[in-house]
């Protein structure tokens, strides 16, 4: 019941292109929020489509409550995957983008990083899952697929982060939609994006924390720009602009944004 009342006050304060006055932010909303080309491929939604129907178990472990987890494919995917809506999102902000370096924490199945790698071929696509099973899916995913620049690593986010190197253009932050959680990877991402670089966080109206944390991360000193759709924020790092938010109306319908 908050989530629709969420929504509903972010369809009444947000703005579509026309209120907005930012020219790079429009050209985004024009070209990539509210375009509708270029689609995901039929290939990736429809290997997405059919793990609805997967009852093959996979067997991992849930690291957020350090519990060992078996739970089918499908439910994975009616559950936890991105809906496609979102997803194809995601295909054009990076076909626009074209990073050289994505980085998604929290794969699941792999169709976000899919969409990504398959939106911007030549970059080089990370995607982090801490549960074991979870991720040997994704990479087989990726290989069957066809993404040969999409990798899945099996790590925790805090252990991942901490050797890498970074230098990321986008990073896609889709795992515990808690306060600190979100806060504490925020805070080990922004120091390896590239200046100008984006971070993405999805579901910022999950949960209070979620939107304490959003809250939060907008007004850091390094965030320059911020774009709130409701089901997912952006956040520039050191874009050359003025310090702006906005709320931006999705051309979409309630239902499609959710299901």
């Amino acid at each position: 019941m908050q989530t629709f009342i969420d929504y509903l006050i972010h369809r009444i304060r947000s703005k579509t292109r026309h209120g907005v006055h930012s020219p790079s932010v429009y050209a985004l909303i024009d070209t990539c929020i509210y375009a509708d080309q270029p689609e995901v491929s039929k290939a990736i939604l429809d290997h997405y489509a059919a793990a609805k129907k997967d009852l093959r178990l996979i067997k991992g472990e849930d690291l957020g409550k350090d519990a060992h987890t078996e739970v089918s494919v499908a439910q994975y995917a009616r559950t936890a995957a991105i809906i496609d809506v979102q997803a194809a999102l995601l295909h054009r902000f990076v076909h626009r983008s074209q990073p050289k370096k994505v980085l998604e924490l929290g794969t699941n199945l792999g169709k976000s990083l899919a969409c990504m790698a398959s939106g911007a071929p030549s970059a080089e696509c990370i995607g982090v899952e801490g549960n074991h099973g979870l991720a040997a899916y994704a990479q087989k995913a990726m290989s069957a697929l066809g993404l040969d620049n999409a990798r899945v690593v099996n790590a925790s986010f805090e252990a991942y982060l901490s050797s890498d190197q970074g230098g990321y253009d986008v990073v896609f932050v889709d795992g515990d939609h808690r306060y600190e959680p979100t806060l504490r990877y925020f805070e080990l991402v922004k120091s390896k994006m590239n200046g100008g670089g984006a971070i993405i966080f999805h579901d910022i109206y999950w949960s209070p924390g979620m939107k304490r944390a959003w809250a939060e991360i907008k007004k850091d000193r390094n965030v320059t720009v911020t774009i709130d759709l409701f089901f997912l924020g952006i956040a520039w790092m050191g874009k050359p602009q003025a310090k702006e938010d906005f709320s931006i109306r999705f051309p979409s319908s309630l239902i499609r944004l959710f299901f």
